[in-house]
């Protein structure tokens, strides 16, 4: 009886997909090919069949190659006329295997022996050959066979039987009829006919009778085979009547031949196909075979040969000679399935709707291990099955997986139940981390070696070798002994300076053996050092130079990064999953762990290496892993409802958090049992708000576990959404006892922050959360000194300085705790919010009592408005008087926090504010910087009274040097009140830019001067007072009168630097004393611009006119510069109207008495001015000399000629200009040369000499009159 399944029904009834036998299922027989693809086979082999001398033909392919199918083709393409029998023969490699795991404890019994195969095979074709046909087609065959007793053979035998009785009746009859008579009771009327007839025909009737009955007898004997060697008798007891056959061994082909021959003269078949023969790899198999075609057509001679053909693989022989020499005909076929194209046929054996891109690519890499059709066809079949049945059938591609892994490693796949196979010790050694911890083994040996190789390079000091040596030998010789001693090895001396700097030279050193420290000179002996201190030397001299060829910043920052890779791979690999395990162990790696396995006994590998591949590719492709076995097995609702297996098959699936959290679990216990057994409790999709609600509960461990599997990912933005969507449906005290776990080890709450201060983009949602996480964190109280962690304590406050609504995320009743938190750790927040309720303004009130909130205007303004009552009008007042208005609080934990922040303040707030009165206290405050001080300067409206309440600060620490200071300031915005007290302050700060800064102010403000004296005490001062302002070459000459009508000194030191135009100003207001010194500065100072020298002497002549006396006081000093003369300044001087005559004559005689030559070669003087100097000299000497320089010059003024000629004190000089007739004047060399000059200038006719008695004279004639009236129009 068979049990029903009640699962069964249901399932299929209830399903909502349809039956998946739509695609129908396909036999594994072989199918008749089309025609157009058939032909060339069908034409090739009806060749060797019509050709008499082909008899054996072989049909070569390998194994699924389509052989069977194209001689199916082929036998139905003749419609019935071609006889044809089959032999297919299978190979025994289930036996095989069977026999050899029960063959251990015997060598013997291992492996069969070569007879014993063959000897099957033979049977299995035999029986295969005379089984073929029926019994009564064959009624001559020897071989038994069970078959049905129709009516005529029961009657057929027992009218042999019966007729052999009653013709051995009649026999015994014939000879003794009264016996029989007497014995049968027969009527005595038949006794008596017999015995009257002759004795000749009685015997006679005898003997007929006894050879009918003969005849009978043997045919039977005949049909069991006595005869024939069927039946060999051993025994023949005729007395009891028992015969006796003799057991006889398996008869073989050669045995039965008779047999075969006999069949096939009976049956008439054609055409013998043999199939598989070639699994055996048994060559001697096809000899017998071939043999007996050979003795089958030799007996049928008088019929068409019959033909053997062999469907068997191409490599049955190992070499062609051999291949063609045993066959007549060898017919190929081409595979129709191979690697090219088994994608093509095997998706053609899915419906369209069930191909997506995962099951595409999971059919696309999974019929590349497919060997052949009929695999490929009966993996269809089970996968249509087992798509109604399973449990997770709804992903595709890893059921189409685990039937593929069915089919081509059933082994292995069998094996699973009883706890072996590769699959399963793989999958159990993950979920034992045993894998994980051989692969992290070496990732873990060489993350320790990154470590320590990087704190060595990091504790390195040293920059370069020279260092290092100098620090090796520092022991043994200090640089400040370095003159008095030396290194002294096998009678060379080697200074300390020639080590450090040739590493030739050091390296020698240190290879010998013994070296000493001795002065230079005696070589006393200061110390000794051994071959034991040298070898140290040289090993950590070795050591540290490749520390330091190493410390760069490119190297650390590779061995970082190296680092970093490292741990991401341990990361990796704790979280994996199977196949990214399997993927980091390669396939070579997959293999050793095998023969690991097989080595300490706990596998035994009897799959080939190709099936390992296939699990391999399977494990790392994905479609094998912890949740296999509900792919084999149908899910029964006992311990998991429905929702809850969906939740696990979701899942195992990799659907999303979002997918798997919206599940409502019912047995939550069962649902982390089976989490655990599938490996995949660290899963991010199994991390189910239930779920962790039970782990909290129950198994904290385990959560931990999964904390850090979680915060081991590298995208912070997905961990913060995986958060998120955990803790929705939390209460504020499970979310605390969850962040409990965060808090315990200080590692996990370091990578929980790393990702919740990560610089990504996130959803206002999630930005929302991190704060919640971030305020929630802070109220734990109990492990809160794990912020003093350093790198916590960073991370923490980078958090609370990126959180706004920290506060406002406090949850109700935790204020306190999360006050204590910050106190106790010094942390400080960073947002104050200002619109808050009773409970959070409390909360305020304590962090701003301890100082525990950073600055920033909004805090300020938000704490202020917490902690006052009105806040609309004490929001108009903060933004006008926030100084008083935080004052007014008078909390000194928040007036440091503002003067440790002020600068900001008053650029935020101070500026736009009304509290012009603080101006003065900010200026002077050295918590300002120059820059905001600049900006209240710049942007606020106040005026400057009294700079004495200024104090003048300088970006500079060096007042002298030049810089922004805080009066530039003032005087470049107009912050200054325009007065001289002002004026003077300036002047008496030296970072003041006077000809610059003080000039220009002076230039815009001269106007708004109230007057007053200038008093200047200080004589540094007034000397700047005068090189910069007064000397300035930029001042405006309205603002340089002003001050100089507000200045009554005069000066007696001039500025070498001093402006022709101010000097004139000066000089004008009779600012400057008239004296050697003031004259030669300004003309040293002047003299440069040659464009200026007549403005210049006019101005120098102007100052010798306020005291002229200095000309004849120190004519030195005003006439020569540098001993050469200077013509014009004289000139200049000697034009001056205010200067004396007397002056200028006196001048002019010690120009001539002192420096001789001067008056005959310059032009001093015009004619005009000597006509009027001439009266006041007393030597004609002097005027001629004077005379002739301006006649030379080409100065012709007639009337003031006549005036010098007529001041002479020699009249003959009087005559020199007549008026109406010549004259006659003594001779004498100056008359002459004077005549001459005023005959070059037209007043006279050039001079001759008279004659006769007047020989000696010199006659002068006037010119015409009508040129005297020229000359003088």
């Amino acid at each position: 009886m068979i049990m029903s399944t009640p699962w069964l029904t249901p399932i299929v009834a209830d399903s909502d997909h349809a039956e998946a036998n739509a695609v129908s299922y396909e036999a594994l027989t072989p199918t008749e090919l089309d025609s157009d693809k058939a032909g060339c086979y069908i034409s090739a082999l009806n060749y060797a069949y019509e050709h008499p001398d082909i008899r054996n033909i072989a049909v070569t392919g390998p194994y699924g190659a389509g052989k069977s199918s194209v001689l199916k083709t082929w036998c139905k393409a003749h419609n019935g006329t071609l006889r044809v029998l089959t032999v297919s023969l299978a190979d025994f490699d289930m036996q095989r295997h069977v026999d050899e795991s029960n063959g251990d404890s015997s060598s013997d019994e291992g492996t069969k022996n070569t007879g014993s195969v063959e000897k099957s095979i033979e049977y299995s074709i035999l029986q295969q050959i005379l089984y073929k046909n029926k019994k009564h087609e064959l009624p001559c065959s020897r071989i038994d066979r069970i078959s049905d007793v129709t009516a005529g053979q029961i009657l057929r035998s027992a009218s042999f039987l019966t007729g052999t009785i009653l013709l051995s009746g009649a026999a015994l009859f014939f000879l003794a009829p009264d016996y029989v008579t007497t014995k049968l009771s027969l009527p005595g009327a038949f006794a008596r006919y017999l015995l009257e007839c002759p004795f000749g025909v009685r015997v006679s009737g005898a003997v007929a009778s006894v050879m009918g009955s003969l005849c009978l007898l043997l045919n039977q004997l005949h049909r069991i085979g006595i005869f024939d060697r069927k039946v060999s008798l051993d025994k023949v007891d005729l007395l009891k009547g028992a015969v006796t056959t003799r057991a006889s061994s398996p008869s073989l082909l050669n045995v039965y031949i008779d047999e075969i021959v006999y069949f096939f003269d009976s049956t008439k078949y054609d055409v013998v196909i043999f199939e598989d023969l070639d699994r055996f790899n048994n060559g001697r198999i096809f000899v017998k075979l071939r043999e007996i075609n050979q003795i089958i057509n030799n007996c049928l001679s008088d019929r068409k040969p019959v033909k053997f053909i062999y469907a068997v693989r191409d490599g049955i022989f190992n070499s062609a000679e051999s291949r063609t020499k045993f066959f007549d005909f060898v017919m190929p076929v081409i595979p129709v399935m191979d690697n090219q194209n088994a994608y093509e046929h095997f998706v053609k054996k899915f419906k369209e709707e069930e191909i997506n891109n995962n099951l595409s690519e999971c059919i696309s890499r999974i019929a590349t291990f497919i060997p052949n059709m009929r695999v490929m066809h009966n993996i269809t079949n089970e996968f249509r099955l087992y798509q109604n049945l399973v449990n997770s059938r709804e992903n595709l591609a890893k059921l189409l997986a685990m039937i593929a892994y069915k089919n081509l490693c059933a082994e292995d796949y069998h094996g699973i139940d009883s706890k072996k196979g590769v699959l399963y010790h793989f999958i159990q050694s993950y979920l034992d981390h045993e894998i994980q911890n051989e692969l992290l083994h070496s990732a873990n040996n060489e993350l320790e070696d990154m470590a320590q190789s990087l704190v060595a390079i990091t504790n390195e000091k040293l920059a370069n070798r020279e260092n290092l040596r100098e620090e090796l030998l520092m022991p043994y010789l200090s640089k400040n002994y370095s003159g008095a001693l030396v290194f002294y090895t096998e009678g060379r001396q080697i200074s300390l300076d020639d080590l450090i700097q040739d590493e030739d030279e050091f390296l020698m050193l240190l290879d010998k053996e013994n070296i000493q420290v001795v002065t230079p000179y005696n070589r006393q002996n200061f110390l000794m050092i051994n071959q034991r201190d040298t070898e140290k030397l040289k090993q950590q001299y070795e050591k540290r130079c490749h520390l330091i060829e190493t410390k760069s910043v490119d190297n650390i920052t590779r061995v970082k990064n190296n680092i970093s890779s490292l741990e991401s791979l341990r990361t990796e690999i704790l979280s994996g999953t199977v196949a990214d395990i399997a993927e980091k162990m390669t396939n070579e790696g997959f293999v050793a762990w095998i023969k690991k396995k097989e080595d300490t006994g706990v596998l035994t590998i009897q799959s080939e290496h190709e099936q390992i591949d296939f699990i391999f590719f399977l494990l790392s492709s994905g479609y094998l892993s912890t949740d296999y076995m509900s792919y084999r097995s149908i899910f029964i609702p006992g311990g998991l409802s429905e929702t809850d297996n969906l939740f696990l098959k979701d899942v195992m699936s990799g659907k999303g958090p979002e997918k798997t959290f919206s599940f409502h679990l019912d047995n939550v216990n069962n649902i982390v049992e089976r989490l655990k057994k599938l490996g995949v409790l660290q899963r991010d999709n199994a991390q189910h708000p239930a779920v962790i609600r039970w782990l909290i509960d129950n198994d904290p461990d385990t959560l931990k576990n999964n904390i850090m599997a979680l915060l081991s990912q590298t995208g912070s933005q997905r961990v913060v959404s995986l958060l998120m969507l955990m803790q929705n449906d939390f209460t504020t005290y499970v979310r605390l006892r969850y962040l409990e776990i965060f808090m315990s080890d200080e590692h996990i709450l370091n990578r929980l922050l790393a990702h919740l201060c990560a610089s990504e983009e996130r959803t206002p949602e999630q930005k929302f959360f991190v704060q919640e996480i971030a305020a929630h964190l802070l109220c734990l109280t109990e492990k809160s000194n794990i912020w003093q962690s350093v790198e916590i304590n960073k991370r923490i406050g980078e958090l609370i300085d990126s959180s706004p609504i920290l506060i406002t995320a406090v949850p109700k009743g935790y204020g306190d705790a999360f006050f204590e938190v910050l106190k106790d750790n010094t942390l400080s927040v960073s947002y104050i919010p200002g619109d808050v309720g009773d409970e959070k303004c409390s909360v305020i009130r304590k962090i701003a009592g301890a100082g525990l909130f950073k600055y920033s205007v909004s805090n300020l303004k938000n704490v202020y408005l917490c902690l006052t009552q009105d806040k609309n009008e004490e929001r108009m007042s903060f933004s006008l008087y926030p100084f008083h208005c935080l004052e007014s609080l008078a909390i000194s934990e928040l007036t440091e926090i503002l003067w440790t922040n002020i600068e900001d303040f008053i650029l935020s707030v101070f500026i736009e504010s009304e509290e012009i009165d603080r101006i003065p206290e900010l200026l002077n405050s050295s918590e300002v910087s120059m820059t905001v001080v600049e900006q209240i300067i710049a942007k606020m409206d106040f005026c400057i009274n009294n700079l004495d309440d200024i104090i003048n600060r300088s970006e500079c620490a060096d007042n002298n040097a030049s810089g922004r200071n805080i009066y530039s300031m003032l005087l470049q915005h107009d912050r200054i009140f325009p007065s001289f007290d002002n004026i003077i302050h300036l002047l008496h700060d030296t970072s003041i830019n006077t000809s610059g800064e003080l000039v220009q102010w002076v230039n815009e403000k001269h106007f708004e001067f109230e007057p007053s004296d200038i008093v200047i005490n200080d004589t540094g001062i007034f000397n700047n007072f005068i090189s910069e302002l007064i000397c300035s070459p930029v001042i405006s000459e309205e603002a340089l009168l002003k001050v100089l009508s507000n200045l009554n000194v005069v000066i007696i030191d001039v500025p070498e630097n001093i402006p022709l135009r101010n000097a004139e100003l000066l000089c004008s207001e009779k600012k400057l004393a008239p004296t050697v010194n003031v004259f030669t500065v300004l003309f040293n100072a002047l003299s440069e611009n040659v464009d200026d020298i007549n403005r210049m002497n006019t101005l120098l002549g102007n100052l010798i006119a306020q005291r002229p006396e200095i000309i004849t006081q120190e004519p030195e000093d005003i006439f020569y510069i540098e001993g050469d003369f200077d013509e014009e300044l004289a000139s200049e001087l000697f034009r001056h109207k205010l200067i004396g005559m007397n002056i200028k004559v006196a001048a002019l005689r010690w120009l001539r008495d002192n420096k001789p030559g001067i008056l005959d070669k310059s032009y001093l003087l015009s004619l005009d001015i000597l006509a009027e100097l001439s009266p006041w000299m007393g030597d004609d000497d002097l005027r001629l000399t004077l005379l002739k320089r301006c006649l030379v010059a080409g100065d012709a003024g007639k009337d003031a000629l006549c005036v010098v000629l007529n001041s002479f004190a020699d009249e003959s000089y009087h005559g020199l200009l007549p008026h109406d007739r010549f004259r006659k004047i003594p001779h004498s060399v100056d008359l002459w040369e004077v005549a001459e000059l005023i005959s070059n200038l037209g007043f006279i006719q050039p001079p001759k000499m008279g004659s006769g008695r007047d020989e000696h004279k010199i006659v002068i004639t006037p010119v015409r009159y009508v040129r005297d009236v020229e000359f003088y129009d």
